[in-house]
C-alpha cells in the first residue's frame, strides 16, 4: 500500500532485498505497489523492506520482512 502520510506525491519505491546469511544486498527501483522477484536461490532466507520516495527523497523504510524460498 502507498504510504499513509506522504510529504508530497510518491514518485516511486524502492526494494531492498538481502540475503540473510551472506548479507549482500540488492535494491530495485519499482513504479507500481507490485513487483516479481526472480532469480532467487532455491530454499533461501531473504530480508526484504520497502521505502517511497518522492521529490524530497527517501521516506521511513518498513520493517523487515523475512521470507524463504521454496524448490522452485
Amino acid at each position: 500500500d502507498p504510504p499513509a502520510y506522504a510529504n508530497g506525491p510518491v514518485q516511486g519505491y524502492r526494494l531492498f532485498c538481502t540475503e540473510t546469511a551472506t548479507g549482500r544486498e540488492q535494491h530495485v527501483e519499482v513504479d507500481g505497489l507490485s513487483y516479481r522477484l526472480e532469480g532467487l536461490k532455491k530454499f533461501t532466507e531473504y530480508t526484504l523492506r520497502f521505502l517511497a520516495y518522492n521529490r524530497y527523497g527517501p521516506g521511513v523504510s518498513t520493517e523487515d520482512v523475512t521470507v524463504t524460498t521454496l524448490s522452485d
